[in-house]
């Protein structure tokens, strides 16, 4: 890959161009159109581990990781006003962290 690069840094301006319009559909990704559907999350446990309950996702998935604040509302919304989650986006956020958090701690 590196002797690449080096063909390419010492080809003319017009024949980079060439290369980059050549390159494009093989370099450029397309990004997925971010899906919110925003939900209580009594529907985000169906696709946890063990399927926990509200309290234990409350406490051990939004009150220890800040990030998912993105795509969570405020984990002590306080009384009468519930949890909301975008669940496209936690579910697949779980799947990528289910190694790193620890789904047999018990409730305190």
């Amino acid at each position: 890959m590196s002797a690449l690069l080096e063909l390419i840094k010492e080809a003319t301006p017009e024949d980079r161009r060439k290369i980059a319009e050549y390159l494009k559909p093989y370099l450029v990704t397309e990004k997925k159109p971010v899906v919110e559907h925003w939900v209580n999350i009594e529907k985000l446990r169906p696709y946890t581990p063990g399927k926990k309950s509200k309290a234990w996702i409350q406490l051990y998935v939004l009150d220890a990781y800040p990030k998912t604040r993105k795509w969570s509302t405020n984990p002590h919304p306080g009384k009468g006003r519930a949890i909301k989650v975008n669940l496209p986006v936690a579910r697949e956020w779980i799947e990528e962290h289910v190694d790193v958090i620890d789904w047999d701690k018990p409730l305190p």
